[in-house]
């Protein structure tokens, strides 16, 4: 892990003291730590193996409390963490929220979470949540179940997507069979809303991460962004710049998967640097501010770099490009101990008994 965080440290500086609900331009001076809540570290610091990655490992809250300064020694100043809201069965991963108004008990409980930011704001580090507003639970057409979200008038009706081109589809139809969440029904438009400024200010939430953008339509997350208060990015999973851009309006900052895609082509696939150029160039006409775009090489939703591709140079020249390219870096968990996992859930590792800081790979 040497190398990389000596460059992580070298990279990152000093940033103001933390207060809740930072603005887009204070996010600039930040770079960003992503983990899964479930599997960064267990209440009790034990570092058993998990049995099975499909389902609850252990990791807390309380665990990622007590190793902030592994993070923070590596010059992160920001976490983006899961979803907060309890879960179906066993979907550890938290985007399919059963109950929006209860804490995931298998995270720990509503003073931990506290807790947990409250340490985090005292070494002057921000924690990003990641939210959903497009779906629910696997819960199928048992609608009751859902809290508040708990009659079928607020969903929309069954189908799935199977055109991602048809935007109509895309916004009305079911992402893997997840029950679709109708935004113009006025309860669910304007609880929504009031859900994510109330986490906000509860919980001195600095920014978020939505999921699932493109499912609904842009109009709704100019007001749930606009509730929020706060810089928020949001997930368009596509290459195509115009496309992402065409959500700025909407959404203060997309991820950057056009640069994503990019980096692969160049160090996967050795296609020519000029490709990177020509992205620069076709987002700063594209976008509104493209400075403020989340730049990575890797994230829960794709294996891992080194798995498709196992040359470590070239992986760390990835990373040193995301965080050197204009936008906001995010660094997924074991990125600095050369974590290689496949399809998902073989990409959401346990990275307890991974935290070498002595490791040279």
């Amino acid at each position: 892990m040497k190398g990389v965080a000596l460059l992580l440290i070298t990279l990152i500086g000093l940033a103001t003291i933390a207060s809740a609900a930072h603005s887009t331009q204070e996010w600039k001076q930040r770079t960003i730590y992503q983990i899964i809540t479930d599997r960064f570290a267990r209440t009790d610091g034990s570092t058993a193996p998990c049995s099975d990655l499909h389902k609850y490992c252990g990791g807390t809250f309380k665990g990622i409390q007590d190793n902030l300064d592994y993070i923070k020694s590596m010059g992160f100043d920001a976490i983006w963490i899961s979803p907060i809201p309890e879960n179906f069965g066993d979907d550890y991963h938290g985007y399919g929220a059963l109950d929006w108004y209860t804490i995931n008990p298998h995270f720990g409980t509503e003073d931990e979470f506290k807790s947990l930011i409250s340490a985090m704001h005292a070494k002057d580090m921000w924690l990003m949540l990641d939210v959903v507003a497009n779906h629910v639970a696997y819960i199928d057409l048992d609608f009751e179940k859902v809290n508040p979200f708990n009659k079928a008038e607020y969903y929309h009706a069954k189908c799935q997507i199977n055109n991602w081109n048809d935007e109509n589809e895309v916004e009305y139809c079911r992402l893997s069979n997840l029950p679709d969440l109708n935004q113009d029904h006025p309860f669910v438009r304007s609880t929504l809303k009031s859900w994510i400024k109330d986490i906000i200010t509860k919980y001195d939430i600095d920014g978020i991460r939505i999921d699932t953008v493109p499912e609904v339509k842009r109009q709704f997350w100019a007001e749930y962004t606009q509730e929020a208060g706060c810089y928020a990015v949001g997930e368009v999973f596509n290459g195509d710049v115009s496309y992402v851009a065409s959500y700025q309006p909407y959404v203060p900052a997309l991820l950057n998967y056009p640069a994503y895609f990019t980096l692969k082509g160049v160090w996967m696939g050795g296609q020519s640097m000029y490709n990177l150029r020509n992205l620069i160039n076709d987002e700063n006409q594209k976008f509104k501010d493209a400075t403020i775009l989340g730049t990575f090489t890797d994230n829960h939703d794709n294996d891992r770099f080194l798995h498709d591709h196992g040359d470590v140079k070239n992986y760390q020249n990835a990373l040193v490009f995301a965080l050197y390219m204009q936008g906001i870096p995010i660094v997924y968990y074991g990125a600095e101990q050369g974590f290689n996992g496949g399809q998902d859930p073989a990409n959401r590792e346990v990275l307890w008994g991974h935290m070498d800081t002595n490791s040279e790979w």
